[in-house]
């Protein structure tokens, strides 16, 4: 019997061309700093333009966590070039700062205090989005949120989706059947994440000042610096942005009205000790609600379904309204050893990835499956590199390089696709490359973060700092074309005149805004 993956093999290899128009986009945070490598207590620069409505530069949850964000684009050349000629503009506005480029953070303080939240204008959507990321560091604490990472965005043409369901003669209408694949990739991308933490994962150790006063279970590599020896990714551990509320959440993966069902009663359904921490408190708001979620972005997954929305509306909302456009696929490490974070091999991984889990099977999780998402993601960010690892799948424990070899030959049989598909070669190669780190533990980049902070006398802070320097004359050696550097300059001068227009229009006051926003 063919498998899966085969049966949709068969109509996809003899027409590649249908994959041609494939959209990808990166949003990449990074951590401004001072140059004694604490992070940075500036304002957002103004040479920047606006955070709320730049289209390519703001910041995440601080006013020194850096997001650079590129358009769609049907080259993955072009999307890393974009990204570089990002950073080289950013680096021509930061004076003496660097920016941090580990996921895990630079030199942050003892204090929750001393991470300045994001600032976003007097507007009503300008203070809210500051209002959900003070709500985000009274419930877990501001420190969390400034673990940085690339969000990679991809969606599949028309052409493709056209031809897939023809194939398969499916009579429905095309967005019904968008969603259910789309949906599918996002259960078995899930499933097979384990592998993108061996293979991607960059985050072994961290500074001592980001774990003060939490429990944990890392060893003491020297004084500052704690890690674990086989890790591959704390970022994506308990240590990073995971929490209690959200590991008793469950969200279905199966449909998309059952996803924005439980992502909608997340976010009206009030949690007590939530409710004891205040939403306004001697008149000043400390959080946009008392509910399990604030909005749908605070439920962090490794991957997300998406829709490009508009203004004001809510993520759920433009999913139930207009289905799924894209995916966004989260769990990435930053790469320390790349100025940008990512290079050309990762990003030909990730769509070989990406497109695997479209085609492999549709079969929806059951609870005990689901149940043991989080067991295994625990597994490979603490223990991943660890000869011999046993993981769980399907109710077995199996020896982690066996299952990986499995899927990373079934992703060179999608890699060939995808060749033909774009006249490369370079899907193809980038599986090669995984293939060789499956087989020699010591390329991974969490193994080659943890002999570079060897030879800076064991000290993640040092490593960092000076991959930050490396990085920092790389870009200031770097000139943009007098078109890029236009566009840049127009965007930045378009983005602060946006924004004031946005504080002149409001005439609803901010409870009333915010009552209507949490009503949806």
């Amino acid at each position: 019997m063919q498998s899966h993956l085969t049966q949709q093999l068969t109509w996809l290899s003899p027409q590649p061309h249908v994959l041609k128009g494939m959209l990808r986009g990166l949003e990449k945070e990074t951590l401004r700093m001072s140059p004694d490598g604490m992070i940075a207590q500036t304002p957002h620069p103004q040479a920047l333009g606006s955070a709320l409505t730049h289209p390519h530069i703001t910041t995440d949850y601080s006013e020194a966590l850096l997001e650079l964000i590129t358009p769609a684009t049907e080259s993955i050349d072009e999307t890393l070039g974009f990204l570089d000629d990002l950073h080289t503009y950013v680096y021509k506005h930061l004076d003496e700062e660097r920016l941090w480029l580990n996921s895990m953070p630079c030199m942050i303080g003892l204090d929750d205090e001393q991470i300045p939240l994001a600032q976003y204008g007097t507007s009503n959507i300008g203070r809210l989005k500051t209002l959900y990321r003070h709500g985000l560091g009274i419930r877990y604490g501001r420190k969390m949120q400034t673990i940085a990472g690339i969000h990679y965005n991809l969606s599949f043409p028309d052409t493709f989706w056209d031809a897939w369901q023809t194939a398969l003669g499916d009579t429905r209408p095309r967005q019904d059947f968008i969603n259910d694949k789309y949906f599918a990739l996002v259960r078995n991308f899930q499933r097979h994440s384990f592998l993108l933490l061996y293979l991607l994962g960059a985050s072994p150790a961290v500074c001592a000042c980001f774990l003060v006063g939490r429990k944990h279970n890392l060893q003491t590599l020297s004084p500052g610096t704690l890690y674990q020896p086989y890790a591959t990714s704390l970022r994506m551990s308990r240590l990073g942005y995971q929490n209690t509320v959200q590991r008793d959440l469950h969200v279905s993966y199966n449909r998309l009205d059952h996803y924005i069902r439980d992502l909608q009663h997340a976010i009206h359904t009030p949690y007590q000790p939530f409710e004891e921490l205040g939403v306004k408190v001697d008149g000043e708001y400390r959080q946009m609600n008392a509910n399990v979620l604030q909005i749908e972005n605070e439920y962090y997954g490794l991957i997300r379904p998406k829709r490009t929305i508009r203004r004001a509306e809510k993520p759920s909302q433009a999913l139930k309204e207009r289905g799924v456009e894209y995916v966004e696929l989260r769990c990435v490490d930053l790469n320390p050893f790349t100025p940008t974070g990512i290079d050309s091999p990762t990003a030909h991984f990730l769509e070989v990835f990406a497109l695997h889990s479209l085609l492999t099977t549709d079969s929806p999780f059951t609870p005990a499956e689901y149940a043991h998402l989080g067991e295994r993601q625990e597994t490979m960010v603490e223990f991943g590199r660890k000869p011999f690892l046993p993981i769980r799948v399907d109710e077995e424990k199996v020896e982690f390089h066996v299952v990986a070899e499995r899927l990373l030959n079934e992703m060179a049989r999608v890699a060939a696709v995808l060749d033909a598909a774009h006249a490369t070669d370079r899907y193809s190669a980038a599986i090669q490359a995984q293939l060789d780190k499956l087989h020699h533990p010591e390329q991974t980049y969490a193994a080659q973060v943890l002999a570079e902070i060897g030879r800076h006398e064991n000290s993640f802070f040092a490593f960092g700092k000076a991959v930050a320097e490396q990085h920092r004359d790389y870009f200031q050696r770097q000139t943009l074309s007098p078109e890029r550097e236009a566009l840049f300059r127009q965007q930045t001068a378009e983005s602060l005149q946006a924004q004031s227009d946005l504080e002149a229009a409001d005439t609803l006051g901010f409870d009333d805004f915010l009552a209507a926003y949490n009503a949806v």
